[in-house]
């Protein structure tokens, strides 16, 4: 037996046998990982680009979305049979009566016509997209999901799916506008020197203040 102990003869395939199934199970972990690393990169990468990109072209819904071009015919406000969006599209079809609980009003085709512009990058990763308007600002959501490409068995473990969500709000230059030109005149019509000012003073005179 210690002949048989000392003898180093086939050591080398003993201790292959050994460390090689450990290698390979690290190696294919390692793969796997990186695998499903990349691939919530890609759903990453989907939602923030198909997000910002409707951010950038909401205000006309025949803008490219990849480009932001859009013919002569299509400006809004333009009359005809290939006009584009109305001229007061924000009143209703920009679902800011949603903010008061009166969607109903609202124009949901407008919308989702702009959303489906999205669909352009429908493929082996699926694009959710919502819209939201909060008065003061609004903004359009992208969750992207992904299949990972893995081992059923590992599936089981960590799940089928990956999933990416990204946000971009709409700026819009005439909106703006408007929204800053609005307030100014709330400010001088019910500010601290207008209707609430006034009602803040008698307020004070009816409880003896001076």
């Amino acid at each position: 037996m210690k002949p048989f102990i000392k003898e180093e003869r086939g050591s080398f395939t003993i201790e292959s046998t050994l460390v090689f199934p450990a290698l390979l199970i690290f190696t294919l972990i390692g793969v796997f990982f990186c695998i499903i690393i990349f691939q919530m990169g890609t759903a990453g990468y989907m939602a923030h680009k198909v997000s910002s990109e409707l951010a950038y072209t909401w205000n006309n819904s025949y803008k490219d979305i990849k480009t932001g071009d859009f013919e002569k015919s299509r400006y809004t406000g333009l009359e005809g049979e290939h006009a584009g969006d109305s001229l007061y599209w924000r009143v209703t079809d920009n679902d800011i009566l949603g903010f008061f609980n009166l969607s109903g009003f609202s124009g949901e085709s407008l919308i989702e016509k702009k959303m489906d512009k999205s669909l352009v990058y429908d493929g082996s990763i699926s694009l959710n997209v919502n819209y939201n308007n909060i008065l003061i600002y609004s903004e359009v959501e992208v969750k992207a999901e992904s299949s990972l490409f893995i081992p059923s068995f590992l599936k089981n473990m960590i799940g089928s799916k990956v999933q990416a969500t990204s946000s971009h709000v709409v700026t819009e230059t005439p909106e703006l506008v408007r929204t800053a030109n609005f307030a100014k005149y709330l400010w001088s019509e019910f500010g601290k020197g207008g209707a609430v000012g006034d009602a803040v003073n008698s307020i004070k005179k009816f409880f003896g203040g001076e």
